[in-house]
């Protein structure tokens, strides 16, 4: 399991980087032919891992799946081969995922292959899961928003509001801010100021028609992660 809390509270996903896959113990009769579902479960669930780790840290589960993209679980070509003499409506067809499980797949056989169709099931992966969760680094730099608010305040291009955030001329704000980074790039972390000034002004709630540029108070008073991507892989079969 890798938790992933949100920013300042201990909510968020728990991730699982092993799965496995469990037939359904009962088959259904579709037009003649056999019908039975193979799930990926997570190991955690299974070995009973899941409920004393949620309670040992105090952790509010988000209960995200891991694929959300199209094509992150498919059959495996051994369960086609296996299954290649059924029409194509009836070939094994990958079906959604319902947390926690990450995603399923039917499989249709003639009745007298249940046997032979079981015994590969328990053998072999009939679903392969790759999934990639887009992460920062831990050790990721942070940018300190607060320190380049009270120095576009200084300069006049953003003004404090009454609940803690800041406002200011949306074009003032692109202008101030950018000849700042030009001026004093230690104050935008990186070597390139540039990626440090995109990551401040995606802070904002920008509206270039209306001429405004407003930030949250919890945006205002806390860093901004400038990421250094460390993707977490997930993968089965």
């Amino acid at each position: 399991m890798v938790f992933i809390p949100y920013r300042g509270v201990n909510r968020g996903p728990v991730f699982y980087t092993q799965y496995v896959q469990v037939a359904t113990d009962s088959t259904a009769t579709v037009g003649g032919m056999r019908r039975l579902f193979v799930n990926l479960h997570p190991t955690a669930h299974t070995q009973d891992h899941y409920n004393s780790f949620i309670t040992r840290h105090g952790i509010t589960d988000a209960r995200l799946l891991p694929v959300p993209s199209a094509g992150s679980c498919q059959p495996t070509q051994g369960i086609m081969d296996l299954l290649s003499g059924m029409p194509v409506s009836d070939k094994p067809r990958i079906v959604g995922g319902n947390y926690p499980l990450a995603c399923g797949i039917s499989i249709q056989f003639m009745p007298t292959d249940e046997a032979r169709v079981r015994d590969y099931i328990a053998a072999n992966p009939v679903i392969t899961l790759r999934a990639t969760v887009p992460l920062c680094t831990p050790t990721s730099a942070l940018l300190s928003v607060p320190a380049i608010n009270q120095a576009l305040v200084t300069a006049g291009a953003l003004q404090t509001t009454q609940n803690g955030g800041v406002a200011g001329n949306s074009w003032d704000v692109l202008f101030e801010s950018s000849k700042l980074a030009q001026n004093n790039p230690s104050l935008f972390v990186t070597q390139d100021p540039q990626l440090g000034w995109e990551t401040y002004l995606r802070s904002f709630i920008l509206d270039l028609t209306a001429q405004t540029a407003t930030m949250p108070p919890a945006t205002a008073t806390n860093p901004a992660t400038l990421c250094t991507p460390s993707p977490l892989v997930i993968h089965f079969g």
